[in-house]
């Protein structure tokens, strides 16, 4: 089974803003978009349908 992803990719740096905290001084993650999963398998294979499917709905619901 794949990792279980966000429909909507965001960058190392949007969630270090989105947590409110600073990013590593020694210049953060090179890649921004490195560890991007896809969502694609679980959602074909056994149906999964997440609750909050983005990392920006379940802020907006105050989940996080």
């Amino acid at each position: 089974m794949d990792n279980v992803a966000d429909d909507a990719p965001v960058t190392v740096l949007e969630i270090h803003q989105l947590l409110g905290v600073e990013p590593p001084a020694d210049g953060a993650d090179p890649d921004p978009w490195y560890g991007i999963e896809s969502t694609d398998r679980i959602r074909r294979e056994p149906g999964y349908r997440p609750l909050f499917p983005t990392l920006w709905s379940a802020r907006d619901a105050g989940a996080l």
